[in-house]
């Protein structure tokens, strides 16, 4: 999944990718180098960031979404609007990516009537203003996945076709709480739906490794989705394709020798 950010402040990529030709040019280069799906985000959620009104979001999502439904690959739209999500799904999105983990009803219930897949992520509030003030766990593991659990079963009761289960890295964790849900991915890929893993470029590959600037993290960030990988991720939600899918084709290659 190539991550394509239309937005002044994200984390990493923000500011890059403002208008449509630059951001049609961004996301075709990712389906050149190996993507299978693209996530359209208009609003930042990296820790502390503020919110955009819904028409802000929907002005930087839908002309660039019209243009990206042309390319042949699954549009993924990130958003925790259900304005946003509507007018995108009436458009032709074919996935929803909802941080908030499917807290408002309204977003179960356009999921279940445009019949599309959802992402359900886990963050410990549905505010990225305030989710790192309750970066508090006694089991992180296991209260993320009751938490997945949980909206999944409502998710599918309610008539969503699919969902993809996102233990949110980064959202309102620590470094001890993100290693720990990547170390123990397997026992979420265990609830028998498919598992997104996204720790691209994130603070806690900074951590790790001392490199302060995001788009130099790439090395750490497919250390650690090939250790997902190995432990069922079944998506993997990238800046950088091309590193990651020779990576994967050579740890494959080695897997499938074994």
């Amino acid at each position: 999944m190539g991550v394509l950010n239309v937005t002044p402040d994200s984390f990493s990529d923000g500011g890059r990718y403002l208008t449509v030709e630059a951001a049609l040019l961004q996301a075709r280069r990712m389906i050149a180098e190996g993507a299978d799906l693209i996530d359209l985000g208009g609003e930042s959620t990296r820790p502390g960031a503020q919110p955009v009104p819904v028409e802000e979001e929907k002005r930087r999502v839908l002309p660039l979404l019209e243009a990206l439904l042309e390319l042949g690959v699954p549009i993924s739209v990130d958003t925790r609007k259900p304005e946003v999500a509507q007018a995108a799904l009436e458009l032709g999105a074919h996935l929803l990516n909802d941080v908030t983990g499917l807290r408002d009803a309204r977003m179960l219930e356009l999921a279940a009537r445009y019949r599309v897949p959802v992402v359900i992520m886990h963050m410990p509030v549905p505010d990225p203003q305030t989710m790192m003030q309750h970066a508090h766990y006694d089991d992180v593991v296991a209260e993320v996945k009751a938490f997945l659990a949980r909206q999944a079963a409502r998710a599918i009761e309610a008539g969503v076709p699919q969902v993809v289960l996102d233990p949110g890295i980064g959202f309102g964790k620590r470094l001890e709480h993100n290693l720990e849900l990547i170390r123990r991915l397997d026992e979420l890929a265990a609830l028998g739906h498919p598992v997104l893993l996204g720790a691209s470029r994130k603070r806690m590959i900074g951590e790790l490794t001392g490199v302060e600037a995001p788009a130099e993290r790439v090395l750490g960030t497919v250390a650690a989705h090939l250790y997902g990988a190995a432990r069922g991720a079944h998506i993997l939600r990238v800046h950088d394709v091309r590193a990651h899918r020779e990576a994967l084709a050579v740890w494959e290659a080695l897997e499938g020798g074994r």
